[in-house]
């Protein structure tokens, strides 16, 4: 395996540079996705790896004969991708033993959702809840030039819910207390202590 591959510790660390290295050999296609696998967990970009199967759909990749079919089957906690070329009147071959990647199918779907040229060429046959098909047709295989070096952000991978902000509270003073009349202070008081209005004042009268 490549240094440059040792060096992917999740899906967020896959480059174009890793998969141009890679998808002139079966063999380093492999390996590359290989890592890929052994790095996998969810939320870590791992529908990355589609940028690695949408190259082997273009003319860059020259040693895979007919049309290319990308098979991706939901697990438990993780979600399968076989690969196949096409050879016309229904036959197949496997390209690789199948590619068991630590992430939901979900994540794979969303991802496309949310960035759809991340898979160009290849295009969606079908889809359930529990598998989706991607395939490019030999003739597309043949007339589509790999795309330009692209970097995908996590954000474009994931949707992110800003934290709504809670409006600050005024701070208000308590009210001031009413006046109680202060006249004549009280017997046995001090001058300045309330005096209590008479609570009967004109009921006697």
């Amino acid at each position: 395996m490549s240094g440059d591959f040792a060096l992917i510790a999740r899906g967020f660390d896959l480059q174009s540079e890793h998969i141009a290295d890679a998808i002139g050999t079966r063999e380093r296609t492999r390996a590359l996705l290989q890592r890929l696998a052994d790095v996998s967990a969810p939320d870590t970009g791992i529908a990355k790896v589609l940028l690695v199967y949408a190259r082997m759909a273009t003319t860059a990749c020259d040693w895979l004969d007919g049309g290319l079919l990308i098979d991706l089957t939901a697990g438990a906690d993780f979600t399968v991708v076989d690969a196949y070329t096409e050879l016309g009147g229904g036959l197949r071959e496997r390209l690789f033993a199948p590619v068991r990647f630590k992430a939901p199918l979900s994540e794979f779907v969303r991802a496309i959702e949310r960035v759809p040229h991340m898979i160009a060429p290849l295009a969606s046959r079908s889809s359930t809840a529990r598998r989706l098909a991607l395939s490019a047709t030999e003739v597309v295989r043949r007339t589509t030039a790999p795309p330009p070096p692209i970097e995908i952000s996590p954000e474009s991978l994931y949707l992110r819910v800003p934290l709504a902000r809670l409006p600050k509270a005024e701070r208000r003073s308590a009210p001031p207390l009413p006046v109680v009349g202060t006249e004549t202070p009280a017997e046995g008081g001090t001058p300045g202590d309330p005096v209590p209005k008479d609570v009967d004042g004109g009921w006697d009268e």
